[in-house]
């Protein structure tokens, strides 16, 4: 089924114009050239091939096809990259891939349909006191428009009016759905009432929530959206879909609480800030973040008791392989309010230069109890509780500092380390699963942009054959291909269609499992086969590897004579690699 549906997404959509919206790109031959989105250059080197719908970066190593360029580019998950691009295409995706009540309009629909009520709202008489209070916080008229913030009218029902007026009764079960409106004993109503309104977008710029924050009278200060079809608190993080882009060019991303506080650092100069709604840090919301940076800066209010109940999100955080920093605001203040002064912006940075680890910063924050000899125990252990529970090379860097500042020695500090860390997979074993807290699951032998920017244009070019000649992966024998690779990764590609497996079948795999870094060597192989004679290119490239591992054989051999090592059959086979290396002899002699 899934496969269906790539194939005629990919039949709709011309990787051209898709990626031509990202980068601006000229025709160079038959191909495209452009600038590469992925990594800082000033000489293009990212080019695009129509014919093959794939594209490939010389100086990154990147590629791919338009699945894994949205999925990179986007940060997206492959079935949200799928319905991203079924939606471009005009595909409609067959059942699960989006919640839907009928033909005629969806539950993102009328989100929209509430987005637009609740702005224009705002700028009509209902909104006054709504916008003297977006004033009094700071935001000129552009910030307001640029993030659709909205007013719902302190009435009973006036959005349920207005949805029922543009798209008759029909529209009520999908608001409910939607969580917009509430079946209460005396009938359905609105859940937003009386409230500055702030959209919530998915990382895709999906609508998928509201944020409502009142301004006057008793009540909740701020409510969101409740769960639906399409909202989960845990799995969204605000303004996420448009710092997206600045997070992975700044290499790291802000963490605040409030709605405010997100978009009053957007508006100073931070956009690449994001906000929790409402929660502790989830899991959910770390693997959102991991996608665009490994490094997250955290700014809550600087409360005590409030950091304190924070710090479960922050190991949250650093467990999911991301590197946590806590920047201190002065006592009694919020990001917003550090803002909103004259040099607000220029402060906030310094503050960012200032934050601490996470490691260092629980012993800063405990410092007072570290001090109380009867607090001094308990102090200690919470904060080599908490280091027990990260990966051991996360925690090791910071070991002499936190002994320093919990007054231990080094190897006692250790010691207590080990213990903990051998309580917490006890404590798992006895539970029926292995606790993987204190392991970073997350860190791998080399980072997949390592592996791009390693990939070898010989080994790319003869597994792209492989993936493209049916004909020539049945017939040659694995025993011979396979040495010839160096990349493990490259092998497994070889191996795999070697053995019979489907080159689709794969693609699909791959994808499912977020793994962009098979299709990126695959489009080097197809921009590299063209600097080889076409007529021959597979002997040529064959060659050329045989060649390759010959030259390694020769050296190893000739280290081994030169200590006086090798056997006489070494020798033997010495001579004969040398006399093949220097043009002697012909390969088919030289391969026995």
């Amino acid at each position: 089924m899934v496969r269906g549906q790539i194939d005629e997404i990919k039949e709709k959509l011309d990787i051209l114009e898709v990626i031509g919206d990202y980068v601006p790109l000229k025709k160079v031959g038959k191909n495209y050239r452009g600038l590469c989105p992925f990594h800082s250059e000033k000489t293009p080197s990212f080019y695009v091939s129509p014919e093959r719908q794939t594209y490939h970066c010389f100086g990154c190593g990147r590629g791919g096809d338009v699945f894994s360029f949205i999925m990179e580019k986007e940060g997206l998950t492959f079935p949200e990259a799928l319905r991203f691009l079924a939606e471009r295409a005009g595909v409609k995706l067959e059942e699960g891939k989006g919640p839907r009540k009928n033909d005629d309009i969806g539950i993102f629909d009328v989100m929209e349909e509430a987005s637009k009520f609740f702005r224009d709202q705002l700028w009509s008489d209902a909104g006054i006191a709504a916008l003297k209070y977006l004033a009094r916080r700071g935001l000129k008229k552009e910030d307001i428009l640029a993030f659709e913030i909205g007013w719902a009218p302190d009435s009973w029902d006036s959005l349920k009016r207005y949805l029922e007026r543009k798209n008759g009764k029909k529209i009520v079960s999908i608001a409910l759905d939607a969580g917009l409106l509430i079946k209460g004993p005396k009938g359905i109503y609105d859940r937003f009432r009386g409230r500055v309104v702030f959209p919530i977008r998915d990382v895709r710029g999906k609508l998928i929530g509201f944020g409502g924050r009142i301004i006057s009278g008793e009540g909740v200060k701020y409510i969101n959206s409740p769960e639906s079809p399409i909202f989960m608190k845990r799995s969204s993080l605000f303004l996420l879909n448009r710092a997206k882009g600045h997070i992975r060019e700044k290499k790291r991303a802000i963490l605040v609480e409030g709605y405010m506080d997100a978009l009053k650092l957007h508006i100073k100069g931070f956009p690449e800030s994001v906000a929790t709604l409402g929660t502790a840090v989830t899991e959910e919301q770390a693997a959102l973040l991991k996608r665009f940076t490994e490094r997250v800066f955290l700014c809550y209010d600087a409360d005590v008791a409030g950091q304190e109940a924070n710090l479960r999100g922050m190991y949250v955080l650093q467990r999911m392989g991301l590197d946590v920093r806590i920047v201190s605001l002065p006592v009694g203040k919020d990001p917003d309010d550090l803002l909103s002064t004259e040099k607000g912006g220029e402060d906030f940075r310094k503050l960012l230069d200032l934050a601490l680890p996470l490691p260092l910063y629980h012993v800063k924050l405990k410092e007072p109890e570290l001090r109380d000899e009867s607090l001094r125990t308990r102090a200690r252990r919470e904060i080599l509780e908490g280091l027990a529970s990260l990966p051991s090379l996360e925690a090791n860097s910071y070991l002499p500092e936190v002994a320093r500042g919990l007054g231990m020695v080094l190897s006692e500090v250790i010691r207590s380390l080990e213990e903990f860390r051998k309580n917490i997979k006890n404590e798992s074993v006895k539970k029926g699963f292995l606790n993987t807290s204190y392991v970073n699951i997350n860190v791998k032998p080399s980072s997949d942009v390592d592996k791009k920017s390693n990939i070898h244009p010989l080994e790319a070019v003869l597994c792209y054959i492989l993936w493209t000649d049916e004909k020539r992966r049945s017939s040659e024998a694995p025993e011979r291909l396979l040495p010839l690779f160096k990349q493990e990764e490259a092998k497994a590609i070889a191996l795999a269609l070697l053995q019979g497996e489907e080159p689709e079948e794969l693609r699909e795999r791959w994808l499912e499992a977020g793994d962009t870094w098979p299709l990126a060597l695959l489009a080097a192989g197809a921009a590299h086969i063209e600097e080889y004679p076409q007529e021959r290119v597979y002997e040529v490239v064959v060659e050329a590897l045989e060649r390759r591992a010959k030259m390694k054989r020769f050296e190893v051999l000739k280290n081994k004579k030169a200590r006086g090592e090798a056997t006489i059959e070494e020798i033997i086979e010495f001579s004969k690699l040398a006399k093949f290396l220097k043009g002697g002899q012909g390969k088919h002699e030289s391969g026995k």
